[in-house]
C-alpha cells in the first residue's frame, strides 16, 4: 500500500464518518471527511484524492450525482459507494454509473479495507498504463 494514498469520506452521518475515518486511517491512509457532496466536491477542488468513499442517500446531492461531477472533473479518481438502502440501489446500478466498487451497509471492517486496496490497485494500474501510452506518444 502507498502510505500517501488519500480517501476523502462523504456521508451526512457524522457517525458513519468518524468509523469510516478510523478504518481508513489504521490502514495507513490520508484522511479528510465531507458531510455532503458540495463538501465533497470543494475538497477535491482543494487537494489532491486518490479514492472518495461516498454514501448514496445524502441531501442535496447524492452519491450518484457525486459520482459523475468527480468522474467529469477528477477522472483518475477512484469512488466507493455505501449504501443502507441496498433495496433501492445495486452493486450493477453504481458500476453502471462509473463507482468503482459498491459496499452495503452494515459493513465490515475488512470489507473496507480490501475494497480500499483493490480500488487503490486498479487505479494505479490504470494511472501506469496512461503514462506508458503517454510516453510513447511523445
Amino acid at each position: 500500500m502507498d502510505p500517501r494514498a488519500s480517501v476523502l469520506i462523504v456521508d451526512d452521518e457524522t457517525f458513519i464518518r468518524q468509523i469510516l475515518a478510523r478504518i481508513v486511517s489504521r490502514e495507513g491512509y490520508e484522511v479528510r471527511q465531507a458531510c455532503d457532496g458540495q463538501d465533497a466536491l470543494d475538497c477535491l477542488s482543494e487537494a489532491s484524492w486518490d479514492i472518495v468513499i461516498s454514501d448514496i442517500k445524502m441531501p442535496n446531492m447524492n452519491g450518484i450525482e457525486l459520482l459523475g461531477e468527480i468522474k467529469t472533473i477528477h477522472p483518475d479518481v477512484g469512488v466507493i459507494l455505501i449504501t443502507a438502502y441496498a433495496g433501492e440501489y445495486s452493486a450493477e446500478e453504481a458500476l453502471k454509473a462509473g463507482a468503482d466498487a459498491f459496499i452495503a451497509k452494515p459493513f465490515k471492517n475488512i470489507e473496507i479495507a480490501e475494497t480500499l486496496r483493490k480500488v487503490l490497485q486498479k487505479n494505479l494500474r490504470s494511472r501506469s498504463k496512461t503514462t506508458a501510452l503517454i510516453s510513447q506518444l511523445k
